[in-house]
C-alpha cells in the first residue's frame, strides 16, 4: 500500500517539476511574447504585455503564471491534470481551490515544500510549493513578498483508484492468508499429536515430536496474538482456545483461569431486547456455535459484551475445521462498536421527532401494526386517543413560530408524564399527538383523556398562557384494518372539534 503511494507521489512529483524547468526558462527570459491566438487578448495583470513589432506584426507577453495555466487548460486527460495557484493570486482565474488552501497553508506553518491527500472519490491530489525569487519580484514585490517566501503552488491530480484497488486486495488478501496460517498450523499441530499417540514406545520420537509441538504451538500462539480481533477454539460448546487479545479483554492469564469463571465463553454475551440477531447461548434451542455456523451466511449475527459499564459489539464469523475424530470451530469476533452504535444513532433520527423527541408518524404506524397485532394475539383490548392543540394557529400568529415550538415540546412533556411506560406518544403532525394504550379498556382510556384535558387545561405556558387540546378515543374492533381504526379516532377527534374544543370524544 504505502509503495503504491510512493508511485503516485513520484508521478506527482515529476509533473510538477515539467512544470517548474518550464516555468524557470520563461521566467529567465523575463517572459516571452508570442503571436496571439485568433480572439486571444493580452493579459490585463501584466506590464508591458503587448509588442508591436511592425504594422503587421503584433505579440503579446506570457510570462509563467499565465503559460502554465494555459498550459494546464490543455493538459486535461483521463487521470491527470494540474493548474498553478496563491493565496494572493493576480489573476482571479488562479483563485485557490479548498485542497489548494490547505496546502498552502501547509507551507507557510511549516519548512515542507510539499503536500498531497487522497480523497473518497479516488482523486490523488497533491501540491509542490513555488519560492519567490529574483525572476518573480518584478511582478509580485508590490504583494509584500520576499526572496525565499512561498509564493504560490502548483497543484497536480492523478487518479487513484488504482491505489484503492490495490489497497483492497491487499487487506482481502490478508485476511485469507490469517485464516489460511491458523488452519494450516492447526491441522499440523493436530497431525503431529495423533502421531505422538501411535508412538509412545518409541522414547527418543515421542521426545522430537513433543519438541516440535511446543514449537508448532509457540509460533501458532504468536501469530494469533498479532491479531487485534477476538479468536477462539472450540471443541464443539466447550471454547478450548483462545488467543491473548481475548485473555487480555477478559482480564484473565489463560483460557483454563477464564473457564474457571465462566462455563461457556457465551456467559459473556449481554442479552439486547428486541433484536433477534444478537447471540446468546442457546438460540431457538441451538447452542450458540451450531447456530452461528448455521445461520452467519443468512443472518447478520452480532455479538454484546460490556466491559467497564459499556457495551462493546462485535461480529462474530465461526469456520469448521474437521479432523478424523472430531469437528473443531475456528471463531473470530471483529469489533463493530462504532459502526453499531452509528447506525443505531441514524435509526433513532429516523424514527424521532426532531422538536418533541416523540417518536415520528413513519414510527407510530411501525409501532401501531405490531400492537394491532398483539391485541389480535392475545386478544387484549388496544385504544388510541388522538388529540390537537385548539386554536394553534392564533398562537403562531400572536406570539410567533418559537414561543409555539416550545408549547408544543412542554405539550408533549405532559403527555409522557401521564402514560405508562409501556404506552407510545408520537407527534403525528403539527400540533397533533396521538398514543396507543396496549391493554387498556376504553373506559380506563377515557379516564387517562379526561386527565389529560385537565392538565393541559391548568398548566400555564409562558408568555402563552393557557391553552386547551381537544380529544378523540377509540377502542380496536377484532378484525378491522388500522386505516379503519385510525379513520374511526380521526372522526371522534373531528366531533370534540365540531362540540366546541376542549372536549373528549368517545367513539
Amino acid at each position: 500500500m504505502e509503495l503504491q503511494k510512493q508511485i503516485l507521489v513520484k508521478q506527482a512529483q515529476t509533473h510538477f517539476k515539467d512544470q517548474v524547468n518550464t516555468r524557470v526558462w520563461n521566467a529567465s527570459y523575463g517572459g516571452i511574447y508570442a503571436i496571439p491566438k485568433e480572439g486571444q487578448k493580452p493579459n490585463p495583470f501584466l506590464r508591458d504585455n503587448i509588442l508591436k513589432v511592425d504594422e503587421n506584426l503584433t505579440l503579446i507577453k506570457i510570462n509563467p503564471a499565465w503559460m502554465s495555466r494555459q498550459l494546464s487548460e490543455i493538459s486535461h486527460i483521463d487521470g491527470f491534470h494540474f493548474r498553478i495557484t496563491s493565496l494572493k493570486p493576480i489573476n482571479p482565474d488562479n483563485k485557490a481551490t479548498p485542497f489548494e488552501e490547505r496546502a498552502l497553508n501547509h507551507f507557510e506553518n511549516t519548512n515542507e515544500k510539499e503536500y498531497y491527500e487522497i480523497d473518497e472519490d479516488s482523486e490523488f491530489n497533491y501540491m509542490g510549493a513555488l519560492f519567490t525569487t529574483n525572476y518573480c519580484l518584478p511582478c509580485h514585490k508590490h504583494q509584500g513578498y520576499s526572496l525565499g517566501d512561498v509564493r504560490g503552488g502548483i497543484s497536480v491530480s492523478l487518479d487513484s483508484k488504482e491505489y484503492f484497488e490495490v489497497t483492497s486486495s491487499i487487506k482481502t488478501r490478508v485476511i485469507l492468508l490469517k485464516i489460511f496460517v491458523v488452519v494450516f498450523l492447526f491441522s499440523i499441530f493436530l497431525l503431529i499429536f495423533k502421531q505422538l499417540r501411535y508412538s509412545q514406545k518409541l522414547e527418543d520420537e515421542v521426545k522430537r515430536r513433543t519438541k516440535e509441538i511446543e514449537s508448532t504451538k509457540q509460533l501458532l500462539q504468536e501469530i494469533i496474538d498479532t491479531d487485534s480481533s477476538f479468536m477462539v477454539l472450540a471443541d464443539g460448546k466447550d471454547v478450548i482456545y483462545a488467543n491473548k487479545t481475548v485473555l487480555d479483554f477478559t482480564g484473565y492469564s489463560s483460557i483454563e483461569e477464564f473457564k474457571k469463571n465462566y462455563e461457556y465463553m457465551s456467559d459473556l454475551f449481554e442479552y439486547v431486547e428486541g433484536n433477534s440477531n444478537f447471540i446468546q447461548t442457546y438460540n431457538d434451542g441451538i447452542h450458540w456455535i451450531e447456530y452461528l455456523v448455521k445461520e452467519q451466511d443468512s443472518k447478520t449475527l452480532k455479538v454484546c459484551i460490556e466491559k467497564n459499564d459499556k457495551h462493546r459489539y462485535f461480529k462474530p464469523y465461526a469456520k469448521e475445521i474437521k479432523t478424523e475424530d472430531k469437528m473443531l470451530y475456528l471463531i473470530t469476533f471483529d469489533e463493530i462498536t462504532k459502526e453499531y452504535v452509528k447506525i443505531k444513532e441514524l435509526e433513532h433520527m429516523a424514527s424521532t421527532d426532531a422538536l418533541t423527541g416523540l417518536f415520528n408518524r413513519n414510527k407510530l404506524n411501525d409501532v401501531l401494526e405490531k400492537e394491532i397485532a398483539l391485541s389480535r394475539t392475545i386478544s387484549s383490548p388496544l385504544c388510541v386517543i388522538f388529540l390537537d392543540i385548539d386554536h394553534f394557529k392564533e398562537v403562531n400568529d400572536t406570539h410567533g413560530h418559537g414561543v409555539g415550538d416550545k408549547v408544543l415540546i412542554e405539550l408533549a412533556n405532559i403527555i409522557t408524564s401521564s402514560i405508562r411506560t409501556g404506552d407510545i406518544a408520537a407527534r403525528w403532525g403539527g400540533e397533533e399527538f396521538m398514543i396507543t394504550l396496549q391493554a387498556t379498556s376504553l373506559a380506563n382510556a377515557s379516564i387517562l383523556g379526561e386527565k389529560l384535558r385537565v392538565k393541559v387545561e391548568e398548566h400555564l405556558f409562558g408568555t402563552v398562557g393557557k391553552i386547551t387540546i381537544s380529544l378523540g378515543i377509540t377502542e380496536y374492533i377484532n378484525g378491522e384494518s388500522e386505516e379503519s381504526f385510525i379513520k374511526r379516532v380521526d372522526e371522534a377527534l373531528y366531533e370534540a372539534k365540531e362540540a366546541g374544543r376542549n372536549k373528549v370524544i368517545v367513539k
